[in-house]
């Protein structure tokens, strides 16, 4: 006799329970983006759950479909979905990237790309929904960060025993807390600080395009004239950029700004430019497979493709044809 699932996070709040897979595919495109969705081999009947809680610039969501589907989403969207397995498992693509969650894993999944997720039969998630303006503006407020390039969050899964686990227990327990009455965290005074908060950890410990300018651990952080050059360094990327250049946007003297990008970044000015550059040659490399490796790199700003190889290699440990490979 087989084993009943498990009860779902939030189940006082339920968004819809239905055997229709059009009318679950129609409510989730509302919320999340549209998709279609196709039922696994054996045509099982679909026993869809949602509970949903509406936390202002987030949402807690549990859900499941109770069959083996798949969500093809190929439509952009604006909000980060940060996926929460709880039992089962799944198959992620987006774009040329494709990955595995397991029960304990957490990922995100992208709203800048296209999204295809295979989901077993007993596949359970927490899915915590971010608007994508509000998580940007974190970064900003937070971090001192302001994103020109595009925010996407890395490939890969985290398991819960690592550091995004604050992240992973906090969400827990506001369902619990919901669960058993509570209404603390619903609040309109709890809601705007709990969500910022949740959106510093998941900024903080997953691993996206901003993380090598994240301060670590409890350095303060940067002057403003050090935020300035970091902002124009990723804003032209592509341009020749020198010393000069740098001061002029930082509006300090050469001394004052070599000092500071030491203290607060460990690196000189033009070392922190070359490095920029070369994270976002690898970004565009893994990204964009059908593009050459040179083309990219006179993009990022490296009009001398010898060296740009060695800077590379020395950086990631690897030549760029190696990461296309």
């Amino acid at each position: 006799m087989p084993t009943a699932a498990p009860a779902l996070p939030l189940s006082r709040f339920t968004a819809l329970a239905t055997d229709n897979p059009l009318r679950a595919r129609e409510h989730l495109s509302r919320l999340f983006r549209p998709h279609r969705i196709v039922l696994g081999e054996q045509h099982q009947d679909i026993d869809f759950r949602h509970n949903r809680v509406d936390l202002g610039v987030m949402s807690i969501n549990s859900l499941r479909y109770g069959c083996e589907v798949t969500v093809q989403a190929p439509t952009p969207a604006d909000s980060y979905l940060v996926k929460i397995t709880l039992r089962g498992a799944s198959e992620v693509s987006q774009g040329r990237d494709s990955y595995r969650t397991e029960a304990a894993t957490v990922c995100v999944l992208n709203p800048t790309r296209n999204l295809v997720d295979h989901m077993s039969a007993d596949f359970d998630m927490l899915i915590v929904q971010l608007d994508g303006p509000a998580l940007r503006l974190a970064l900003t407020e937070n971090f001192g960060i302001t994103p020109h390039q595009p925010l996407e969050f890395l490939p890969v899964t985290q398991g819960i025993d690592g550091p995004i686990g604050g992240f992973v227990r906090l969400v827990r327990a506001i369902c619990a807390d919901l669960d058993a009455g509570g209404n603390s965290f619903s609040r309109a005074q709890v809601r705007t600080p709990l969500a910022r908060t949740l959106m510093s950890l998941v900024l903080t410990d997953l691993p996206h395009s901003y993380s090598a300018r994240l301060p670590t651990g409890d350095t303060p952080l940067a002057p403003r004239y050090i935020r300035l050059v970091e902002d124009y360094i990723d804003a032209h990327l592509a341009d020749p950029i020198g010393l000069d250049d740098l001061l002029a946007v930082a509006g300090s003297s050469a001394r004052t700004l070599q000092t500071g990008f030491l203290r607060y970044r460990g690196t000189t000015p033009m070392r922190f430019l070359r490095d920029r550059r070369l994270d976002h040659a690898r970004t565009e490399i893994l990204r964009r497979p059908g593009v050459r490796v040179t083309d990219i790199a006179v993009e990022c700003g490296f009009s001398h493709l010898g060296r740009f190889a060695q800077q590379y290699c020395a950086r990631f440990g690897e030549p760029p044809s190696r990461t296309r490979r």
